[in-house]
Order: structure tokens, then C-alpha cells, then sequence
């Protein structure tokens, strides 16, 4: 059931999807005021983005209250429902996982991700991701898979499968802890923006992305990065940048390969920057 208000469309009650066997959907619900819904099961996972409002989730394991920024883990078979406080109506984006696309892959990998995620929490309880930086990604991934939904464009199927193997690896790596554990700071946040350098050297980034990111200023983010690292942003990205670039180059001997590889897009500027780090040419490097 739905209504609209505000020029959203509204539901008064769940709503009903249905999801593939073997691949992944994702459904945004805006509640009203007075939706209602029955404790329930569902034939697939759930992972939910609590983007607005606040509520309680109800289980067999009790009443737990929810809010925005929050995320859900719910396996298929599992009874719950969500309680909305109506004066702060829940939005939910859930994907909608069907136990095929976990259990029917050609090896255990996902699936062991998937139960190790839904084992490091008791069921039912909220996650907070870890940092500001780590709920941007979160909530970007979630934004991806609705706009490849609603767009159908070809192989949008494929993409709503990469961002259910996404976030779930994100969970399993703790990149959400429980709710009742969680600290935020600014610093946990800048802490997450270098855990993700460390990880993506190969990516472009600037210091406004990744202060944005962080729900910090750039000059915030600048001050907080130096005080972590005692380096400033672009010279920790460099020599975090170098030091793959040389991995690079002990596998493979290939000096173009290693630059682009590593992130820079410009051979004569990753001479200058490896003979910084380094004292070598990539070259000399290579000859010992």
C-alpha cells in the first residue's frame, strides 16, 4: 500500500519484490506515518541502509532501536519488521540477496564472507560503519546499485551483483562495527581515508575527495592527516605510490607498466617523483 506526500510516494505497508533466483535487487521504501507491517520472513538476505528516520527493528531476539546512518544484516527465514517512529518515518534502501547468488557460486568464498559478517554481530543489532569515510562508501555503493537498477542499462544485473560482493566484503572486513560500540571522531574518519590510500594507491584522488568523504573540510582534513601521518596528503600518497611502484618493477621489470599502474598518468612526472623517493631513475632501480 502506498500514498504520497510531500511528492513522494509513500508506503503504508512492505513492499512486495521480487527477487531472481541467483542475482540481487534493490528496493527503496519511504514509509509513511502510520505504515504497518506483520513480523515476517523473507526468501532472501537483506542488507539495509536506514538513509532517514529512526524506529525499532522487532526479532526474536527483542526490540532494538534504529536510526539514520544505521545498516541491517538480515538472512533469509529470519522474522522480523520494522516499527517506525512516526513523527521520524524510516526511508530504507535494502538489497535484496537471493541465497542462490551466495550458495549456488562455483566456490564458498562469498558465502563464507557473508556468514562471517552476519556471525561478528549478534542478529538484529544495529551497524555503525566504523568511520565517516567508511559510511560514504557504503552509502555510495548503495546509491550505484539503485541508479543501475532504475537506469536497466546493459549489464546493470552484473553491477547490482558487484555491489552486493562489495558491500558484503566491506562488512566482513569491519568496516561497520556494532552500534552500541561504535566512536565516531574526526580522526577515525582520517584514519579510514588512509586505510583506503594504503589499499587504492591506483586510484586518482584528490584531498577535496577524500576530505569530502571524510565529512571534513579540506583544511580539517589536511590538519588531521598531518597529525596521523607527520606527512602531508600529496607526500604520503607519493610515497605510498613509489613503494607499489617498486613491487611493480621487481614483478615485472616494465617502467610504464609500473607508473601506470601505480597511479600516475604521466611517465616524466613519475620519474621526478621515483628519483625523489628513491634517489634512483626507475632505470637505475631496475639495472640494482
Amino acid at each position: 500500500m502506498q500514498d504520497r506526500k510531500e511528492g513522494l510516494l509513500r508506503r503504508t505497508g512492505p513492499a512486495r519484490i521480487d527477487v531472481p533466483e541467483g542475482q540481487v535487487r534493490v528496493l527503496e521504501s519511504h514509509h509513511a506515518v502510520d505504515f504497518e507491517m506483520e513480523l515476517s520472513t523473507w526468501p532472501f538476505h537483506k542488507i539495509c541502509w536506514i538513509a532517514v528516520g529512526t524506529g525499532r527493528l522487532e526479532s526474536p531476539s527483542g526490540l532494538v532501536p534504529i536510526g539514520t546512518s544505521d545498516f541491517l544484516l538480515l538472512p533469509a527465514g529470519w522474522p522480523h519488521r520494522f516499527i517506525d517512529n512516526p513523527r521520524e518515518p524510516l526511508t530504507l534502501v535494502i538489497l535484496c540477496i537471493s541465497g542462490k547468488f551466495l550458495n549456488g557460486r562455483d566456490n564458498r568464498r562469498l558465502l563464507e564472507l557473508w556468514e562471517s559478517a552476519v556471525g561478528a554481530n549478534k542478529l538484529g543489532r544495529p551497524f555503525r560503519a566504523r568511520t565517516a569515510f567508511h559510511r560514504s562508501n557504503l552509502v555510495e555503493a548503495f546509491r550505484a546499485a539503485l541508479q543501475e537498477q532504475e537506469r536497466g542499462r546493459l549489464g546493470w544485473e552484473t553491477a547490482l551483483e558487484a555491489v552486493a560482493e562489495q558491500v558484503i566484503l566491506s562488512f566482513a572486513r569491519g568496516h561497520c562495527e556494532p552500534g552500541d560500540a561504535h566512536v565516531d571522531s574526526s580522526l577515525r574518519a582520517v584514519e579510514g581515508a588512509i586505510e583506503y590510500i594504503d589499499t587504492h594507491v591506483h586510484e586518482r584522488m584528490t584531498i577535496e575527495q577524500m576530505a569530502a568523504r571524510s565529512h571534513l573540510s579540506p583544511r580539517r582534513f589536511t590538519t588531521l592527516f598531518k597529525q596521523r601521518t607527520g606527512e602531508t596528503f600529496s607526500h604520503y600518497l607519493n610515497r605510498r605510490r613509489i613503494e607499489f611502484a617498486c613491487q611493480r618493477l621487481d614483478e615485472t621489470g616494465h617502467i610504464l607498466y609500473a607508473c601506470h599502474n601505480s597511479g600516475f598518468n604521466d611517465l616524466a612526472y613519475f620519474y621526478r617523483v621515483f628519483k625523489k623517493f628513491t634517489g634512483k631513475t626507475p632505470g637505475q632501480y631496475l639495472e640494482g
